[in-house]
């Protein structure tokens, strides 16, 4: 179960076209989980900027070093701010905090090796809820402000404490491993000599001459002895484990030729309940001491002919070792086997009771991580102490972001402006909290942002959370770019509930959802197998409405038309119909196209011209988002060299499919024959390969219609050109014509400047320590800002009139060669991908009509309830398991890609 926890701290140092996301404080219940594309949470009703990234700005943070934790803990707690890795040059481990951080890493090792052990002894773990996170962090601040000592120091008792208490644990755990040991060694030797006691029974009978071999199992039993008498017979005993048992054997009948006589019993082993408590099958069960789980083994009984000290002793006895199998002394008459018992049941009551007291001692220690240590946490202290680490690795790795001085850290950040207030209040509230230390300044930094992309920060909700995510996997907009995200909310369900279109499945699909959101908070409190399906509910609740409503487009309940409206349709003679003049069925498919013959064909050829409509139609919107972004960004090279020719081209090669699915489907075709309607496939590869010509056209003699195809193709050929050429020598005459530009703007006179300079801030209040420091340039803050300004120029070329750095133009060429490439083949590629809709909407429809028959159909037809009642519930499950099921998560997956058609 995955949890994004704890609180967001924005920053990351390396990603500048992605969504503000960064010190984050998020934590993953079982792994750290510290992304430059971790989500800005499942927040509550705030204002929204769906459409476009909240506006930010570029901010100059200062941090007095004996206060720089103090603040940054406070800061991450508001989560705001994406800090600028200013020591992009040095190696992790060469930062000052680095040791700090392993420290942390250490921790999260060793309460992992905790969590194990106490899932080993089936000991309860509460773990946290999203809800739980502020009431443990306002519990921790309460917390440690009445330990009367430095909060920065609780990690070093946290990590002494954790020290001290794991080696008590791992002491008693090895004892009990030993205790198990032991235990399973004396419990295989009872049934070694149960098996075998009626053999050598039968032997002494028989005045055989014994002689065992094996080797004692510990210094108190018997070497061997040798039964007087009769002929020499040799034997080993002892047990294996049972998958190796016939390997065993094998092994044995091959290097002694078939000399010796091998014999196998299997131990049996008590039924164990997983739920069931390990006090209750001990004493009867031999376990693995490291996953506390059954072992299965088998009692084998070796005999052959021969003395003890023979060639063939050695060879059995180094089979027995390379198969871990363990050899056992058996007694050579009934007293000794009477005494022998008496003597290994006393060892099994003294190691049971050392399990029974070394259990209960580690039970009481794991109890301790068990519980909770603030009184109204739910969550156990194993899970508190690993998110304050986390809170603590956070911290410390955001500060190795900082520039290092003498008395003081200095960094660059983005932020928000609405929430530039919030920062500069908690800074304000540090220093009345804490009056005797600076609290540290937070400044707009515009001299030198010119040349920096800032980061896109989207807020969601509950309810536009997962259709963001869906984007996200893809690709996250840029600063100032429409956000796709917005749109999904519509076309992932709506293409969705095309291929799973049905009345009765998204019927289903749709209570539940409202079933899910109407019951939220129980099923939060129960904390059931539902929990999961919390965080889509809404984009459940929008899928099954749109599979609800293409159902009702395509007539179909579960295989079964609904006759709402009458039928269009009357019989002429016989099975013949004939549609009534001037009727049109008011909405979706006419119920008689489901009883006709010709149905599939009617079926396929509607449905397939329907997803490329939409097709092109989800595509044209992702050309038109282009534009929209263009224009916000003034970048008339990109609009008219990339949105027009991409526009004109798709228009004029699919967009013109789509006009002529249209006409077809407004023409009346009868009075020239169904059979001589004109393909639209063949009328499109005509329009390529016959240069426009019309064989049979859509309309009048088709001399317009040859017109028309042969001006579209002239501009879809030229489109393409336009697309690959101008924009690079645009670019090219802009950089030549301007010569290049400088990196960055000139230094300042003054090699140190005030730190307020032209920070459009009121002065700093007396007594917060920093009025006087003086702050030197960064040169890593510069040559970032060079790095960035280069990587603009070549890669975007800006568009603005005028470059930065210097120009590549076969970098630039080679650009707009992959570009226009990429969009010629994903138009073919991606009206193909959306095929997908039909064939799928087919295979549901169809797989849905063969459930019906084979499984409901025949038995309402021969008229016997029990038939009915047997074929219900087959066709209930089937509905459930595959169609409801299987259908439903594999249609989600496959609408993924055409997403990324946009």
């Amino acid at each position: 179960s995955e949890m994004c926890i704890i609180v967001s701290f924005f920053f990351s140092s390396r990603r500048r076209h992605t969504r503000c996301s960064g010190v984050s404080w998020a934590r993953d219940v079982y792994k750290r989980q510290v992304s430059t594309q971790s989500t800005w949470g499942k927040l509550s009703v705030i204002k929204m900027s769906l459409l476009r990234s909240q506006p930010m700005k570029y901010y100059k943070l200062v941090l007095p070093r004996e206060s720089a934790w103090t603040i940054m803990n406070k800061l991450g707690e508001i989560s705001c701010l994406q800090l600028v890795d200013m020591n992009e040059g040095e190696s992790t481990f060469q930062r000052k905090y680095a040791n700090y951080i392993k420290r942390c890493e250490e921790l999260e090792v060793r309460f992992k090796q905790v969590e194990q052990e106490l899932k080993k002894f089936k000991v309860p773990i509460n773990q946290p809820e999203p809800e739980d996170l502020p009431e443990f962090l306002h519990n921790l601040r309460s917390f440690l402000q009445t330990r009367g000592s430095s909060h920065q120091n609780f990690l070093e008792e946290v990590e002494s404490e954790s020290t001290e208490r794991w080696n008590k644990i791992n002491e008693q755990v090895r004892g009990y491993d030993d205790a198990i040991r032991q235990h399973n060694e004396w419990l295989e030797y009872k049934h070694v000599l149960g098996k075998t006691r009626g053999l050598f029974d039968a032997l002494s009978k028989e005045h055989v001459q014994v002689s065992n071999v094996a080797e004692p199992a510990s210094a108190d039993l018997p070497i061997d002895y040798v039964a007087a008498g009769g002929p020499r017979v040799c034997f080993l005993a002892g047990t294996i484990p049972k998958e190796d048992s016939l390997r065993f054997k094998r092994m044995i009948f091959r290097v002694t030729r078939g000399n010796t006589w091998t014999t196998l019993y299997d131990i049996e082993q008590p039924a164990i309940n997983p739920d069931q408590d390990e006090d209750e099958y001990l004493e009867d069960t031999i376990l693995d001491p490291a996953s506390r789980k059954p072992v299965f083994k088998c009692v084998f009984l070796i005999v052959y002919r021969g003395g003890s000290y023979d060639v063939l002793k050695g060879r059995l006895i180094k089979i027995c070792e390379s198969f871990n199998a363990k050899q056992f002394p058996v007694p050579e008459n009934e007293d000794d086997y009477k005494e022998k018992d008496r003597h290994i049941e006393g060892q099994l009551v003294s190691r049971r009771e050392l399990l029974r007291e070394t259990r209960t001692t580690i039970d009481y220690m794991l109890d301790y991580y068990s519980r909770s240590r603030f009184p109204r946490d739910r969550m156990s202290y194993i899970e508190e102490l690993r998110l304050f680490v986390a809170k603590e690795k956070e911290i410390y790795h955001h500060l190795n972001l900082l520039r290092s001085y003498e008395t003081y850290l200095e960094g660059f950040c983005w932020a928000p402006i609405e929430e530039e207030s919030r920062i500069t209040d908690c800074l304000f509230e540090i220093g009345n909290e804490h009056p005797t230390i600076a609290s540290g300044k937070f400044v707009v930094e515009d001299s030198q942002v010119e040349n920096l992309d800032p980061p896109s920060s989207i807020k969601t909700n509950e309810f536009s959370w997962p259709f963001q995510e869906i984007v996200n996997t893809y690709g996250f907009p840029r600063y100032g770019e429409v956000n796709p995200g917005l749109f999904t909310i519509i076309t992932f369900p709506f293409l969705f509930g095309v291929m799973f279109g049905d009345i009765g499945h998204g019927g289903i699909l749709f209570l539940f959802a409202i079933w899910l959101c109407l019951k939220a908070d129980d099923i939060k409190a129960g904390k059931g197998a539902l929990v999961p399906f919390l965080s889509v509910r809404y984009l459940l609740l929008l899928m099954g409405f749109f599979a609800f409503y293409c159902g009702f487009i395509y007539n179909d309940f579960m295989a079964i038309p609904w006759n709402l409206f009458g039928s269009c349709y009357i019989k002429k003679g016989g099975r013949e119909l004939e549609r009534e003049p001037d009727c049109t069925y008011p909405f979706g498919l006419d119920p008689r196209w489901h009883v006709a013959a010709n149905e599939l064909n009617f079926v396929n050829s509607f449905k397939m011209k329907l997803a490329i409509v939409l097709g092109v139609s989800h595509m044209l919107l992702g050309i038109f988002l282009k534009a929209v972004n263009s224009v916000h960004f003034s970048n008339m090279i990109d609009l008219f060299c990339e949105f027009v020719p991409q526009l004109t081209f798709m228009i004029c090669t699919f967009g013109y499919m789509v006009a002529a699915i249209f006409i077809k489907w407004a023409t009346d075709w009868s009075a020239v024959g169904l059979g001589n309607a004109p393909s639209i496939i063949t009328t499109f590869i005509d329009m390529f390969f016959n240069g426009g010509r019309v064989t049979k056209p859509l309309w009048g003699d088709g001399s317009s219609q040859e017109v028309i195809q042969r001006t579209f193709l002239f501009l879809a050929v030229i489109s393409v050109p336009w697309m690959l050429i101008p924009k690079p020598l645009i670019l090219w005459m802009q950089h030549s014509g301007d010569g290049p530009v400088k990196l960055k703007k000139e230094k300042d006179d003054h090699d140190k400047r005030p730190l307020l300079a032209g920070g459009g801030h009121d002065s700093d209040e007396e007594g917060n320590g920093l009025s006087k420091i003086e702050l030197q340039p960064s040169p890593t803050h510069e040559k970032q800002l060079s790095s960035d300004s280069s990587k603009s120029s070549k890669v975007k070329g800006h568009g603005h009139g005028h470059g930065h750095g210097e120009f590549d133009l076969g970098e630039v060429c080679v650009h707009s060669l992959i570009e226009t490439i990429e969009f010629v083949l994903g138009s073919v590629s991606h009206t193909a991908s959306y095929l997908r809709l039909w064939a799928l909407s087919l295979a549901h429809a169809e797989l849905s009509k063969v459930f019906f028959e084979k499984a409901l159909a025949d038995s309402i037809e021969e008229g016997s309830f029990i038939g009915v009642l047997i074929g219900f519930m087959m066709f209930a499950n089937l509905t459930l398991g595959v169609l409801l099921s299987m259908d439903a998560v594999s249609y989600t997956h496959l609408t993924l890609p055409t997403i990324y058609s946009v």
